[in-house]
């Protein structure tokens, strides 16, 4: 689904000049404004993003509705949408769209409801937060049939090798330098 191991957490649009120059291919956008979103997301899409949309943190429109989705996939059309909110899963892929189900991983009772969630809504792909749980993200990838992307608090390589050596298919992060010093790109820590 994802094409690289590596997915840039666009949290604040100031960043998005460096993002679009990035060599990684897959966007999750976190923030925008109905009005503003369709501008950015085409923009994304111009220098050959995959943009996945945060549905939840979009103002201006209720994606938990079929009008609000329809809007997001007609207005906005990112190439898929993450929520931790099932009904937004649901209309999303009714819609034709890609879907990223993020899930918070608290306690026990958190990890056991979200795969319940999970198997129903049946999402293309599961992020999973905080990343830095490996024994988790390995229970997971054995008890979900979909691609588990490792988010949240990533800091440095290692935490990125043991997410995706315990069976993530991806990380998302917004500190880029990590990925970019893996890639052998030149950007440093800021």
């Amino acid at each position: 689904m994802f094409k690289e191991h590596h997915i840039t957490a666009l949290t604040d649009w100031s960043n998005h000049e460096e993002c679009m120059n990035s060599p990684f291919k897959t966007v999750f956008l976190l923030n925008g404004t109905m009005l503003d979103l369709p501008e950015r997301v085409f923009r994304l899409q111009q220098k050959n993003k995959e943009v996945y949309l945060h549905v939840d943190l979009i103002s201006g429109v209720q994606a938990q509705s079929i009008e609000g989705m329809t809007y997001i996939a007609e207005v906005i059309q990112p190439d898929g949408i993450i929520s931790t909110k099932t009904q937004a899963i649901n209309h999303a892929k009714k819609l034709g769209l890609k879907t990223v189900q993020r899930i918070f991983l608290i306690d026990s009772h958190a990890l056991n409801k979200s795969i319940e969630a999970c198997l129903k809504t049946k999402p293309d792909a599961v992020e999973a937060m905080p990343a830095l749980m490996p024994r988790v993200i390995k229970e997971l990838k054995e008890k979900l049939p979909f691609p588990i992307v490792a988010g949240g608090l990533i800091r440095d390589q290692a935490e990125v090798d043991a997410a995706l050596a315990a069976g993530a298919t991806a990380v998302s992060g917004s500190h880029t330098y990590v990925f970019y010093k893996k890639a052998g790109v030149g950007h440093e820590k800021r």
